[in-house]
């Protein structure tokens, strides 16, 4: 099966977008995944979310021969403003083209309030004609899905095919101590998920940070080889935030400097190179 690959914005992070999606380019990728993430990513103002600034977007992606399948808009789904906000950045997604919204679902202990606010989300999906994909998160916190084992049982509650998981190999790591193994949990959640962020990470005594594909704790040989022999296409998006640890907590820290251009491309192509072979045999 020919998934889609695409490469996150992420990894570029402390870049200008024209700077980051002509490296993603030079790899000879033609889908990206646009991330503005609270934190994680350079800070930004709801101002972003406009119809001009979807055009300017949309203009450089076209000047590079890109084209926008995922957007990462990773915020708390239960809170009591966030239908106001999600649909904001879910209009944003579908002007610039994407299919997936990626989001974080909210604390466990306000789930009642998240499935609330979900039936007003999903009805927007279908009218947008686009999916939100919920993610496994990497804090540590207790949340609404933790991992692929909670997930199907909160989707089909949930219970619109507007709604799946995307699936965070490298997020599994820290969010749960290691103590779960990606390897074996992502197979509770197939059924259930639309997308997937494709993430390694290396151990130490500070806690974890993100390494290239194929070099860290991940059995990616393991993984892509099943991910290869599914039904139905899945996008595979290479999400590789190179200027973001994770303390022992595993909370995130974010460096002071941005990562060197250099060190990111070496980095993306080795990835995509790992993660191209190893679908293909």
């Amino acid at each position: 099966m020919n998934h889609p690959i695409l490469i996150s914005t992420a990894a570029y992070d402390g870049y200008e977008l024209p700077v980051s999606l002509a490296e993603i380019a030079k790899l000879g990728l033609h889908r990206v995944e646009l991330a503005f993430i609270e934190g994680y990513t350079d800070p930004f103002t709801e101002d972003v979310f406009s119809e001009a600034n979807a055009k300017r977007i949309t203009d450089i992606l076209r000047e590079n021969g890109l084209s926008c399948l995922s957007f990462s808009a990773h915020m708390d789904l239960s809170g009591d403003q966030a239908i106001n906000i999600f649909k904001r950045r879910m209009r944003f997604a579908k002007m610039l083209g994407a299919k997936y919204i990626i989001s974080n679902a909210g604390p466990l202990e306000r789930s009642p309030l998240f499935l609330k606010n979900m039936e007003k989300l999903a009805e927007l999906a279908d009218v947008l004609d686009i999916i939100i994909a919920l993610e496994n998160p990497g804090d540590g916190k207790k949340n609404i899905i933790n991992s692929g084992q909670d997930a199907p049982a909160v989707l089909r509650e949930i219970g619109s095919s507007r709604v799946s998981l995307n699936y965070d190999f490298g997020n599994l790591i820290s969010h749960c101590f290691e103590k779960l193994k990606p390897e074996e949990d992502y197979k509770h959640a197939l059924p259930y998920t639309g997308h997937f962020h494709i993430k390694d990470v290396v151990s130490d005594e500070k806690g974890w940070h993100f390494t290239e594909i194929g070099k860290g704790a991940i059995d990616y040989h393991a993984i892509l080889r099943e991910l290869a022999g599914l039904p139905e296409a899945v996008p595979l998006s290479l999400e590789i935030p190179l200027r973001i640890t994770r303390a022992k907590d595993a909370s995130p820290r974010r460096a002071d400097m941005r990562v060197d251009l250099n060190t990111i491309e070496q980095v993306m192509k080795g990835s995509l190179d790992f993660v191209r072979n190893t679908l293909s045999h």
